[in-house]
Protein backbone atom coordinates (compact mmCIF):
# COMPACT_ATOMS: atom_id res chain seq x y z
CA UNK A 1 0.00 0.00 0.00
CA UNK A 2 1.58 3.28 -1.13
CA UNK A 3 1.98 6.22 1.23
CA UNK A 4 -1.17 8.29 1.54
CA UNK A 5 -1.44 11.46 -0.53
CA UNK A 6 -4.52 13.65 -0.50
CA UNK A 7 -6.47 14.44 -3.65
CA UNK A 8 -7.04 18.20 -3.94
CA UNK A 9 -10.81 17.73 -3.98
CA UNK A 10 -10.57 15.85 -0.69
CA UNK A 11 -8.26 18.14 1.28
CA UNK A 12 -11.13 19.59 3.30
CA UNK A 13 -11.78 16.14 4.80
CA UNK A 14 -8.50 16.15 6.73
CA UNK A 15 -8.15 19.81 7.68
CA UNK A 16 -10.12 19.95 10.94
CA UNK A 17 -7.86 20.26 13.97
CA UNK A 18 -7.74 17.05 16.04
CA UNK A 19 -8.97 17.23 19.62
CA UNK A 20 -7.86 15.44 22.75
CA UNK A 21 -5.49 12.56 22.10
CA UNK A 22 -6.52 12.06 18.47
CA UNK A 23 -3.84 12.05 15.77
CA UNK A 24 -6.35 13.36 13.25
CA UNK A 25 -9.87 14.73 13.62
CA UNK A 26 -12.91 12.44 13.89
CA UNK A 27 -13.93 13.41 10.36
CA UNK A 28 -10.45 12.63 9.06
CA UNK A 29 -10.56 9.23 10.78
CA UNK A 30 -13.75 8.38 8.89
CA UNK A 31 -12.23 9.62 5.64
CA UNK A 32 -9.02 7.63 6.19
CA UNK A 33 -10.88 4.43 7.04
CA UNK A 34 -12.67 4.70 3.70
CA UNK A 35 -9.40 5.41 1.87
CA UNK A 36 -7.75 2.46 3.64
CA UNK A 37 -10.63 0.14 2.72
CA UNK A 38 -10.50 1.20 -0.93
CA UNK A 39 -6.76 0.50 -1.11
CA UNK A 40 -6.95 -2.77 0.82
CA UNK A 41 -9.69 -4.25 -1.37
CA UNK A 42 -8.60 -2.44 -4.54
CA UNK A 43 -12.13 -1.15 -4.99
CA UNK A 44 -13.47 2.38 -5.13
CA UNK A 45 -16.91 3.31 -3.85
CA UNK A 46 -18.99 4.90 -6.59
CA UNK A 47 -21.11 7.85 -5.55
CA UNK A 48 -23.91 9.24 -7.69
CA UNK A 49 -26.14 12.27 -7.27
CA UNK A 50 -28.23 14.56 -9.43
CA UNK A 51 -25.74 17.36 -8.69
CA UNK A 52 -22.83 15.30 -9.97
CA UNK A 53 -24.84 14.18 -13.01
CA UNK A 54 -25.48 17.76 -14.02
CA UNK A 55 -21.97 18.95 -13.19
CA UNK A 56 -20.32 16.25 -15.28
CA UNK A 57 -22.72 16.73 -18.17
CA UNK A 58 -22.32 20.50 -18.50
CA UNK A 59 -18.64 20.90 -17.57
CA UNK A 60 -17.40 21.50 -21.12
CA UNK A 61 -20.31 23.86 -21.86
CA UNK A 62 -19.51 25.77 -18.68
CA UNK A 63 -15.88 26.24 -19.68
CA UNK A 64 -16.96 27.49 -23.11
CA UNK A 65 -19.53 29.79 -21.50
CA UNK A 66 -16.90 31.30 -19.20
CA UNK A 67 -14.54 31.72 -22.16
CA UNK A 68 -17.14 33.62 -24.16
CA UNK A 69 -18.91 35.69 -21.54
CA UNK A 70 -16.27 36.46 -18.95
CA UNK A 71 -12.63 36.06 -19.89
CA UNK A 72 -12.65 36.72 -23.62
CA UNK A 73 -10.13 33.95 -24.21
CA UNK A 74 -10.38 30.33 -25.28
CA UNK A 75 -10.11 28.09 -22.25
CA UNK A 76 -9.12 24.47 -22.67
CA UNK A 77 -10.10 21.71 -20.25
CA UNK A 78 -6.97 20.42 -18.54
CA UNK A 79 -6.39 16.66 -18.43
CA UNK A 80 -2.91 16.69 -16.90
CA UNK A 81 -2.52 15.09 -13.48
CA UNK A 82 -0.14 16.74 -11.02
CA UNK A 83 1.36 15.31 -7.85
CA UNK A 84 4.05 15.63 -5.22
CA UNK A 85 4.77 13.71 -2.01
CA UNK A 86 1.66 15.07 -0.28
CA UNK A 87 -1.00 16.21 -2.77
CA UNK A 88 -2.32 15.19 -6.19
CA UNK A 89 -5.06 16.32 -8.56
CA UNK A 90 -6.18 17.55 -11.95
CA UNK A 91 -7.18 21.25 -12.18
CA UNK A 92 -10.08 22.12 -14.46
CA UNK A 93 -8.28 24.87 -16.37
CA UNK A 94 -4.71 26.17 -16.24
CA UNK A 95 -3.92 29.52 -17.82
CA UNK A 96 -0.59 31.33 -17.98
CA UNK A 97 -1.28 33.10 -14.69
CA UNK A 98 -3.91 31.22 -12.74
CA UNK A 99 -5.96 28.14 -11.97
CA UNK A 100 -9.65 28.16 -12.87
CA UNK A 101 -11.92 25.74 -11.05
CA UNK A 102 -15.43 25.50 -12.51
CA UNK A 103 -18.44 24.71 -10.31
CA UNK A 104 -21.90 24.14 -11.77
CA UNK A 105 -24.84 25.05 -9.57
CA UNK A 106 -27.88 22.79 -9.51
CA UNK A 107 -30.35 25.70 -9.68
CA UNK A 108 -30.73 29.39 -8.90
CA UNK A 109 -31.18 28.66 -5.20
CA UNK A 110 -27.80 26.96 -4.89
CA UNK A 111 -26.07 29.53 -7.10
CA UNK A 112 -24.09 31.95 -4.84
CA UNK A 113 -25.08 35.16 -6.63
CA UNK A 114 -25.25 37.29 -3.49
CA UNK A 115 -22.22 35.86 -1.68
CA UNK A 116 -19.32 38.27 -1.27
CA UNK A 117 -16.77 35.58 -0.44
CA UNK A 118 -16.29 31.89 -1.15
CA UNK A 119 -18.20 30.07 1.57
CA UNK A 120 -17.33 26.53 0.52
CA UNK A 121 -14.07 25.82 2.33
CA UNK A 122 -13.55 22.61 0.36
CA UNK A 123 -13.17 24.61 -2.85
CA UNK A 124 -10.74 27.01 -1.16
CA UNK A 125 -8.50 24.11 -0.12
CA UNK A 126 -8.92 22.46 -3.51
CA UNK A 127 -7.49 25.40 -5.44
CA UNK A 128 -4.76 25.91 -2.84
CA UNK A 129 -3.64 22.39 -3.68
CA UNK A 130 -3.77 23.07 -7.41
CA UNK A 131 -1.78 26.28 -7.06
CA UNK A 132 0.85 24.48 -5.01
CA UNK A 133 1.19 21.69 -7.59
CA UNK A 134 1.42 24.03 -10.58
CA UNK A 135 3.45 26.84 -9.00
CA UNK A 136 0.77 29.42 -9.77
CA UNK A 137 -0.19 32.02 -7.16
CA UNK A 138 -3.69 32.98 -8.31
CA UNK A 139 -6.90 31.03 -8.74
CA UNK A 140 -10.52 31.61 -9.60
CA UNK A 141 -13.43 29.51 -8.41
CA UNK A 142 -16.16 30.24 -10.95
CA UNK A 143 -19.75 29.14 -10.49
CA UNK A 144 -21.99 28.89 -13.53
CA UNK A 145 -25.74 28.44 -13.80
CA UNK A 146 -26.29 26.28 -16.86
CA UNK A 147 -29.37 24.64 -18.33
CA UNK A 148 -29.91 21.21 -16.83
CA UNK A 149 -29.60 18.45 -19.45
CA UNK A 150 -32.90 16.99 -20.56
CA UNK A 151 -32.17 13.46 -19.34
CA UNK A 152 -31.27 14.76 -15.87
CA UNK A 153 -34.53 16.74 -15.71
CA UNK A 154 -36.54 13.70 -16.78
CA UNK A 155 -35.10 11.64 -13.94
CA UNK A 156 -36.36 14.24 -11.44
CA UNK A 157 -39.92 14.39 -12.76
CA UNK A 158 -42.95 12.29 -12.03
CA UNK A 159 -46.62 13.07 -12.74
CA UNK A 160 -47.23 14.14 -9.15
CA UNK A 161 -44.97 17.14 -9.80
CA UNK A 162 -47.33 18.55 -12.41
CA UNK A 163 -47.11 19.09 -16.13
CA UNK A 164 -43.64 18.24 -17.45
CA UNK A 165 -43.12 21.42 -19.48
CA UNK A 166 -43.84 23.61 -16.46
CA UNK A 167 -41.58 21.45 -14.29
CA UNK A 168 -38.81 21.66 -16.91
CA UNK A 169 -38.84 25.48 -16.90
CA UNK A 170 -37.42 25.44 -13.36
CA UNK A 171 -34.18 23.94 -14.69
CA UNK A 172 -33.63 26.17 -17.73
CA UNK A 173 -31.53 29.32 -17.21
CA UNK A 174 -30.26 30.30 -20.67
CA UNK A 175 -33.03 32.91 -20.93
CA UNK A 176 -31.53 34.81 -17.97
CA UNK A 177 -28.91 37.56 -18.23
CA UNK A 178 -25.29 36.39 -18.15
CA UNK A 179 -24.74 38.77 -15.23
CA UNK A 180 -26.81 36.44 -13.05
CA UNK A 181 -25.31 33.17 -14.30
CA UNK A 182 -21.59 33.58 -13.56
CA UNK A 183 -20.04 34.23 -10.15
CA UNK A 184 -16.28 34.58 -9.64
CA UNK A 185 -14.28 34.22 -6.44
CA UNK A 186 -10.59 35.14 -6.57
CA UNK A 187 -8.24 33.15 -4.34
CA UNK A 188 -4.60 33.90 -3.52
CA UNK A 189 -2.00 31.26 -2.76
CA UNK A 190 -1.37 30.77 0.95
CA UNK A 191 1.92 29.04 1.84
CA UNK A 192 0.82 28.58 5.47
CA UNK A 193 -2.23 26.61 4.33
CA UNK A 194 0.01 24.32 2.29
CA UNK A 195 2.23 23.64 5.30
CA UNK A 196 -0.86 22.77 7.34
CA UNK A 197 -2.02 20.38 4.60
CA UNK A 198 1.37 18.66 4.63
CA UNK A 199 1.26 18.25 8.41
CA UNK A 200 -2.24 16.78 8.20
CA UNK A 201 -1.10 14.31 5.53
CA UNK A 202 1.77 13.17 7.78
CA UNK A 203 -0.70 12.71 10.64
CA UNK A 204 -2.98 10.70 8.34
CA UNK A 205 -0.07 8.42 7.45
CA UNK A 206 0.56 7.83 11.13
CA UNK A 207 -3.12 6.96 11.59
CA UNK A 208 -2.98 4.56 8.62
CA UNK A 209 0.03 2.82 10.18
CA UNK A 210 -2.12 2.16 13.25
CA UNK A 211 -4.83 0.67 11.02
CA UNK A 212 -2.23 -1.60 9.41
CA UNK A 213 -0.96 -2.72 12.80
CA UNK A 214 -4.51 -3.54 13.90
CA UNK A 215 -4.74 -5.96 10.96
CA UNK A 216 -1.16 -7.20 11.31
CA UNK A 217 -0.32 -5.87 7.83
Amino acid sequence: MKDFRIRCSGINNIMAKPTGSRIVSAGAETFMKKWFTEKLYERREEIYSKYMDKGNAVEEDSINYISKCLLNQDLIKNDEWFSDDFIHGTPDVITENEIIEVKNSWNCFTFPLLDTELKNKAYFYQVQGYMHLTGLKKAKVIYTLMDTPEDVIERQWNPSKGEYDLFREKFIFSNISDDYRIKVFNIDYDADVIETIKSRVLACREYIDKLKISLSL
